[in-house]
């Protein structure tokens, strides 16, 4: 993001997007919703997201470092926080994550566009949502 600002762009009307897969998926939510001012859009291909604290200890106890931790970075509890963000989020019905998806499609600000298609949580999937979302960050930067 510094690279970026120093070449000029997340100012203005030359705001950057974020796009993520898995985790990188989850980090692509939540950069949006910390920073709605520099993202111009955002979207994330399978996002890793958990509904609670034990969830995400339960899978990877390293993943937080607290309950606090956990409810800071709560991509689900702050989506509110993308009221001003184009966000695409796509997810594959079979996705061991899909009901923390589910959770975030809830609180998403209408708009959202959200593709819940058939899949899981791999390559090919994450594959044949690249170049939707690619698109969709083209028509929104």
């Amino acid at each position: 993001i510094p690279m970026c600002q120093r070449r000029g762009l997340g100012r203005g009307t030359r705001r950057i997007g974020t796009l993520g897969v898995s985790m990188g998926g989850y980090g692509a939510i939540l950069l949006a919703e910390k920073f709605p001012g520099l993202f111009g859009a955002a979207a994330a291909i399978s996002p890793a997201i958990w509904t609670s604290y034990d969830q995400a200890r339960s899978v990877n106890p390293g993943a937080y470092a607290s309950a606090a931790a956990f409810a800071a970075a709560d991509a689900v509890t702050h989506a509110s926080a993308l009221a001003n963000v184009p966000v695409r989020l796509a997810s594959g019905q079979s996705d061991p994550f899909h009901p923390g998806v589910e959770a975030l499609v809830r609180r998403l600000p209408p708009g959202a566009v959200v593709d819940i298609s058939k899949g899981c949580h791999t390559g090919a999937f994450f594959l044949s949502q690249v170049p939707p979302s690619l698109a969709f960050l083209a028509r929104h930067l």
